[in-house]
C-alpha cells in the first residue's frame, strides 16, 4: 500500500488533467508568457540556470526552453510520479521539498513558483530559501490566484482547486518576499478568466487602464536579490 501524498501535493492526474481540460491548458500558457517577459524584462543576460520549484509534469520549461536554448532548466517536484509523466529533452529534473532546496547558496539564475506557494505548508521558509539559493541580481517569479476570485470561480464550478493551505494578496505576498530583503520589482493582477477568453490580454490592458486590476484572477509577484 503506497503511502498517501502530504495536503498540497498534486497526483498524476493533473498531468492528466493539463492533457483535456481548457482550463489548465489556458493558465499553463499564461504563466509560463508571464515567466517569460519577466525574464526578458528583468534579467540583463541570458539565464545560465533557472529553478521551477513545484514543477509538476514540467511542462512550462520545456516551454521556455523553447527560447532560452542554451539554459540549464531545473525542475523540483515532490511528487515522483508526477515529475515522471513526461521527459523534456534537456529538463533536468529533481524530487525534493520546496522548503528543503537541494542547491547550493546562490547557486542559480532565476527560480519561478507558479501556483505554487499557497500549497505550502511554511511559505515564509519557502521565501528564505529562495533568497538562499538565488544569486546576487537573480530574480525569484512567484504567481498565486487572488483568493476572493478563486473562492468565486469555485462557487461556479469555472475552478477546481485543492490543497491550498494559504490565501495570499498582492500586499502580503510583497511583504513576505521584502521580510527577504529582495526588491519588488513589479506587482500585478493578471488573468481575467481563469480558463481563457478571447482577447483577453487586450481586456486586461484595459481593465488595468481604468484601475479596476482588482478584478483579475491571478497575482504575479517579481522580486530581485540586490
Amino acid at each position: 500500500m503506497t503511502n498517501p501524498l502530504p495536503f498540497g501535493v498534486y497526483d498524476v492526474d493533473y498531468y492528466e488533467g493539463r492533457l483535456k481540460s481548457r482550463a489548465l491548458k489556458y493558465r499553463l500558457e499564461r504563466r509560463t508568457s508571464e515567466v517569460a517577459k519577466a525574464f526578458t524584462k528583468y534579467l540583463t543576460s541570458m539565464p545560465g540556470k533557472v529553478l521551477d520549484v513545484g514543477t509538476a509534469d514540467a511542462l512550462m520549461l520545456g516551454k521556455l526552453n523553447q527560447i532560452w536554448r542554451d539554459t540549464c532548466f531545473i525542475g523540483l517536484e515532490m511528487n515522483r510520479s508526477l515529475l515522471m509523466t513526461t521527459n523534456i529533452n534537456k529538463i533536468q529534473k529533481i524530487q525534493g521539498d520546496a522548503n528543503s532546496l537541494p542547491f547550493g547558496n546562490e547557486s542559480v539564475d532565476a527560480i519561478v513558483a507558479t501556483a505554487v506557494i499557497e500549497h505550502l505548508p511554511d511559505p515564509v521558509g519557502f521565501v528564505s530559501e529562495c533568497n538562499r539559493v538565488v544569486r546576487k541580481g537573480g530574480i525569484l517569479i512567484i504567481t498565486t490566484p487572488d483568493p476572493k476570485l478563486e473562492h468565486l470561480a469555485s462557487k461556479l464550478g469555472l475552478l477546481k482547486e485543492s490543497g491550498h493551505h494559504h490565501t495570499f494578496t498582492l500586499d502580503t505576498i510583497c511583504e513576505l518576499v521584502e521580510q527577504n530583503k529582495l526588491e519588488i520589482l513589479e506587482s500585478r493582477k493578471f488573468m481575467f478568466s481563469p480558463i481563457g477568453f478571447p482577447a483577453e490580454i487586450f481586456i486586461e490592458r484595459i481593465i488595468r487602464y481604468f484601475g479596476l486590476g482588482m478584478i483579475l484572477a491571478n497575482q504575479l509577484v517579481v522580486a530581485r536579490k540586490e
